[in-house]
């Protein structure tokens, strides 16, 4: 297999045989809970609304942390040093602040819907719903079209398999098609019973490699490295070349609210939750979560600073024949160098379970948003819950599809992590401006609404692509962000303020 050591590769086939029994296992017993609710639609879309605090926070917790986000973030510590630690304190911040005051997802909850298009369509009207669930689903769906490239090309590195990377490329194939199955039959159920246990297994994999890494690379070491090549930016991202006071306040906003209390696969989590008493209760205690699936692998990344500048020339030339991806693939490189043969199978195990995690919550999300919030309404099926099932079930296969084939051709010259923060503001700029104002300002209209989704495209600039062909190439995606936001909430309050003020809504404080 290209270089793989036969240790490694035993363990991985031990640990993958394992986590697929298990896999199966927990899938029977879903299955078993559903037997005579096949078309029932709560059962289906919000796991019957019956999670209680501990598994909601687990759920929460792993659905926003994939691979993807292991690999963004080991990308942002190999190129800023500590300083990206910020990010994780901003996700800190944001989280908390939502526990705290219930921001958008305690009035969302209590208003008892199953999708946010669908609370659109109770606040402003049924063409709100759909249109929104548009841009929402078109978001989401372009946000995970690097999930599959980014996370083969990280195990490929991690395991070495680069003479032959169609073997991990397949298997990445298979694991989206395993997603696909239990997801498209299981619905949010067995979204929510597979991420607890990838959960435990990622949490496990992620801190014993770090405890591993430091017995290598001692901490010292890795600071006095950050110290000497990064200077005083590898510890302050206030000087730091690649973020600033912008970036920071920006990550407060996408990595902290948004990606908890806007973002759709986030924020589902909230409508499933039994008792809404405990919503925030949930949001609380999954900051902790949400700082630690950004300070994690961003530490990764930085022990990787260290390890290569202390690791001879060979291991540098093997870097940068990556070119363009060394940052990305520094940390797997590290990781696959210097454990233990059976560590880094099973942490290859923990990867993909991580992958997983996010695979079924993305792929179900943005399916049923489509098939209950567009082709519904538009096709006179609001009642009907097997078109919504099957439809979902049909998406998940074709948004599956899409990511593989858009995974192999996009080329883009941002980060992963800024890609997905721009890519997701497509929604986000609109989307917090319509649950925010749809939730506390009663003046809120339908011609408020249709504005600030129009006016949330402008966040399409950030695109790395988008922004050369537009002569914008110097223009930093926050500042590009805030200007989105910025013209959906103006016309939103434009267009609210121009019609006539609804007789009574669906508001809630």
């Amino acid at each position: 297999m290209g270089g793989i050591a036969t240790a490694t590769l035993v363990w991985l086939s031990l640990g993958l045989l394992i986590y697929v029994v298990v896999l199966f296992v927990i899938h029977r017993g879903v299955r078993r809970k559903q037997v005579g609710r096949e078309h029932d639609l709560s059962e289906f879309f919000i796991s019957g609304r019956d999670l209680d605090l501990k598994t909601a926070i687990a759920t929460l917790g792993a659905t926003e942390i994939g691979l993807i986000t292991i690999a963004y973030n080991a990308q942002k510590g190999f190129n800023a040093g500590f300083s990206a630690f910020h990010i994780g304190i901003a996700a800190l911040i944001g989280c908390l602040a939502v526990g705290l005051t219930g921001f958008v997802v305690k009035p969302v909850r209590a208003a008892g819907v199953m999708t946010l298009p669908e609370y659109y369509g109770e606040r402003y009207g049924q063409d709100v719903r759909v249109f929104g669930a548009a841009v929402m689903a078109l978001g989401g769906i372009l946000n995970m079209g690097l999930f599959v490239k980014v996370a083969a090309l990280f195990i490929i590195t991690l395991l070495g398999v680069e003479a032959q990377p169609a073997v991990v490329i397949g298997l990445m194939v298979a694991l989206v098609a395993i997603a696909v199955v239990y997801t498209a039959f299981g619905g949010m159920r067995a979204v929510v019973a597979t991420d607890v246990f990838q959960f435990v297994l990622l949490t496990v994999g992620v801190v014993v490699a770090i405890v591993a890494l430091l017995q290598v690379v001692p901490f010292q070491s890795v600071v006095d490295a950050v110290g000497q090549q990064k200077g005083a930016g590898g510890f302050n991202p206030v000087v730091s070349e690649d973020f600033g006071p912008a970036y920071m306040l920006w990550m407060v906003l996408v990595a902290g609210v948004v990606s908890s209390a806007i973002w759709p696969t986030a924020l589902s989590r909230a409508l499933c939750i039994k008792k809404e008493s405990d919503v925030p209760k949930t949001y609380l205690i999954a900051s902790l979560i949400f700082m630690g699936r950004m300070v994690l692998p961003a530490f990764l990344g930085i022990i990787a600073i260290a390890y290569f500048s202390g690791a001879g020339a060979q291991m540098a030339a093997t870097l940068s024949a990556h070119g363009r991806d060394a940052d990305l693939v520094a940390t797997p490189v590290m990781l696959g160098d210097a454990l233990p043969a059976w560590l880094v199978g099973l942490l290859a195990v923990a990867m993909f379970a991580s992958f997983m995690s996010t695979q079924d919550s993305y792929l179900f999300c943005w399916s049923s948003i489509i098939a209950r919030d567009i082709l519904a309404p538009l096709g006179g099926r609001n009642d009907d819950a097997s078109f919504q099932i099957w439809a979902t079930r049909i998406g998940i296969v074709l948004i599956a599809l899409y990511e593989i084939y858009w995974g192999l051709i996009y080329e883009g010259g941002e980060d992963i992590w800024d890609y997905l923060a721009v890519s997701g503001s497509i929604y986000f700029c609109s989307g917090l401006v319509l649950l925010a104002g749809g939730a506390y300002w009663p003046r809120a209209t339908r011609r408020g609404a249709l504005a600030a989704l129009i006016l949330g495209f402008t966040a399409l600039v950030g695109l790395g692509p988008v922004k050369t062909a537009l002569g914008l190439a110097d223009a930093s995606a926050p500042v590009i962000g805030f200007v989105a936001i910025g013209l959906s909430l103006a016309g939103f309050i434009i267009g609210s303020l121009s019609e006539r003020a609804p007789a009574s809504t669906s508001a809630s404080g």
